[in-house]
């Protein structure tokens, strides 16, 4: 009987001292999401590539840096290339610093300069900021604007733009200086 108490005892030393010497454990349980919003995912000089029901490429989107954070739909965008084509051949390529893209609406709001260029027509477009709605193909702005075509510079305070149709209309004291 002695040595069965024998036994149980240096069993219950022997179990203190292994908990005293071993580290304790980590914790790992996951850091709560609502203090600050976490990168959830990162890309460095992404293609997306739209095709049309032909197979063709109808809107390729260029980008240096996309970051997607939590808590938002927003993915911030710098280096920003966009080309489409319009209904008639029409080749457009844009291109601004930076920029958001919100995946829901499929919309660019691009900032920090935009050059919206039609490379068939030599027409270029000049604004600070503006919204490129992909799914139409169709963008506007709400800051100055400059459009330079062949012969001519018109400056406006907002501008709608219909990429399909290659029609551009500028809004709010429009001048136009021919060369």
């Amino acid at each position: 009987m002695r040595f069965w108490a024998l036994v149980g005892m240096l069993v219950l030393v022997g179990t203190v001292i292994w908990q005293y010497m071993t580290p304790a454990s980590v914790d790992t349980t996951a850091a709560t999401l609502t203090d600050h919003p976490v990168v959830v995912s990162y890309v460095v000089n992404g293609t997306r590539t739209h095709f049309s029901a032909d197979g063709n490429a109808a809107d390729v989107l260029k980008i240096d840096t996309a970051t997607r954070w939590s808590q938002t739909d927003r993915t911030e965008l710098t280096g920003i290339q966009y080309f489409a084509n319009g209904e008639d051949g029409q080749q457009w390529q844009i291109e601004a610093a930076e920029g958001d893209f919100f995946g829901a609406q499929n919309e660019l709001a691009l900032t920090n300069g935009v050059e919206i260029e039609e490379l068939n027509e030599q027409a270029v477009m000049k604004t600070d900021a503006m919204r490129l709605f992909l799914d139409e193909k169709r963008a506007s702005g709400i800051n100055p604007v400059t459009l330079t075509g062949q012969g001519s510079v018109t400056t406006g305070s907002s501008f709608e733009l219909d990429l399909n149709t290659s029609t551009a209309t500028l809004q709010g004291d429009v001048t136009t200086h021919y060369e």
